[in-house]
Formats: structure tokens, sequence, C-alpha cells
């Protein structure tokens, strides 16, 4: 089974040919690449309000202010700081003199440039050619990844966590560029050196694997809610994550 090759959904603004023929020198062998490029867009509706498919902004940056200081404190300070500063943000007083409180680690709530905008609209269309797929899983990666092991290790790794992890409503982080380490009062890392967080995050959304039914559920959030033109592809699956219960 080792040797069939895994679909890969790679997101790649085409001028950027190295990128490109990078992966293929590296990863060719064990993993079928199948590029997503800004040609193979489609047009997807925006919101450009503050709330994210019915989250508040303030919900939204109390999760990205959690995870951000987990990186410094064990998660559990983290939460009690998170869950602090966001009931503090209610109280008009405060609120007043510290309007950031609770979103002072979010983009300003403003259009983003055009290529952000195409890099969410890859990710969307990987999403949904990955659930074309047979798999319950979809592998996606960005153009500018790169494999900390072996082509067949990493191919390896990610064949066992396909068949060991339930396969329900699940993302699971593969790229480590972002600093997230677990902390003691995280759950234990299990054989593949993955380890749940709560709230979750998405961290750069450089590599990950998503099973299906969460995808179709976050191209759903899509279709309902539209997607926030101002929020940036990474952020944007932490919230829905959260939405999701996933």
């Amino acid at each position: 089974m080792e040797s069939i090759k895994t679909s890969t959904f790679v997101v790649h603004f085409s001028p950027l040919k190295n990128r490109r023929n990078y992966l293929e020198q590296n990863m060719n062998e064990y993993f079928n690449l199948k590029f997503v490029t800004e040609k193979d867009i489609r047009k997807y509706n925006y919101s450009s309000g503050e709330s994210v498919f019915g989250i508040s902004r303030r919900l939204i940056g109390m999760d990205q202010g959690i995870n951000s200081r987990s990186l410094v404190y064990s998660r559990r300070k983290a939460k009690v700081q998170g869950y602090l500063y966001y009931v503090l943000s209610h109280i008009n007083s405060i609120n007043k003199k510290y309007p950031e409180l609770s979103t002072g680690s979010l983009n300003e709530v403003k259009r983003l440039k055009r290529s952000a905008l195409e890099v969410q609209s890859m990710h969307f269309r990987a999403l949904e050619l990955g659930i074309l797929e047979d798999s319950d899983w979809i592998f996606i990666i960005e153009d500018d990844a790169i494999l900390n092991y072996e082509e067949k290790d990493s191919h390896k790794t990610i064949n066992l966590i396909k068949k060991q992890i339930n396969s329900n409503k699940t993302w699971i982080d593969l790229n480590d560029g972002a600093g997230l380490k677990r902390t003691k009062s995280e759950r234990r890392i299990d054989g593949n050196n993955l380890f749940r967080v709560r709230p979750p995050t998405t961290r750069c959304a450089v590599a990950y694997l998503i099973s299906k039914d969460l995808a179709k559920g976050i191209l759903n959030l899509i279709e309902v809610y539209g997607s926030p033109d101002w929020l940036y592809i990474d952020n944007l699956y932490q919230v829905a994550t959260r939405k999701l219960k996933a």
C-alpha cells in the first residue's frame, strides 16, 4: 500500500516555477501532485462584516490570543488570560480604554490584497477537488512547503496518520513553522508526534490533512455566510473549525 502515491493538492501561484520544480523533484515518487493555481479558482461570495461564519471578532481574537500566548505559557494559563480579556472587553469603560483587548492579534477589518484572496480561493478549490477523491482524507500543501524527512518517510507517516486517526471532523496541522509546541497542560503526544489543542489552531495552512466531512462543512459555511474578505486563510480555517466543533 505504501507504494501507492498519495493525492496531494498544491496551492500554487503559477509564476513561481522554482517552487513547483522543487516539489516535483522531491515529492514525485510517492505523492501524486495536483497543482491548484490562480487559473483554476472560481468566484466565491465574499462577506465584509466583522463576524465570520456567525462568530464575533471578539471570540475570534480570544482564540488567537490563547494560541499565541501558549507559545510562552501553558495552554491552561493562556486560556485563563484569554477568557479574562474577553470578559473585560465587554465592560464599556475598559473597552473604551483598551479597544483591542481581545482582538489585538487579529488583522484589521480591511479587504485583503488580491493575492491573499486568491490564496483563499485556491485552498477552497483544493477542498472541492479533494472531496471528489476516494480517500476520507484530503492532503493539501502550499507551494513553499519543505519536507522535514525523506520523501518515503514522509509518505509513510502521512499514511499511518490517515489509518490511525478517526476522520470525523478532523484537522491535522503538518507544518512546524509557526512555533506551536506542546505545553505541560496539553494532551500527551501520540506516536506520530501529534497532540490536540483547544481552542483549535490552524497554523499557517502550509501543510495539513483535513477529513472530507470537515472540508464539506467548511465549503457549506462559505456558501451560507460567504468568505470574509479581510481574514487570511489560516485564521479563516481556525474560525471554521470552531464553528463546526472540529
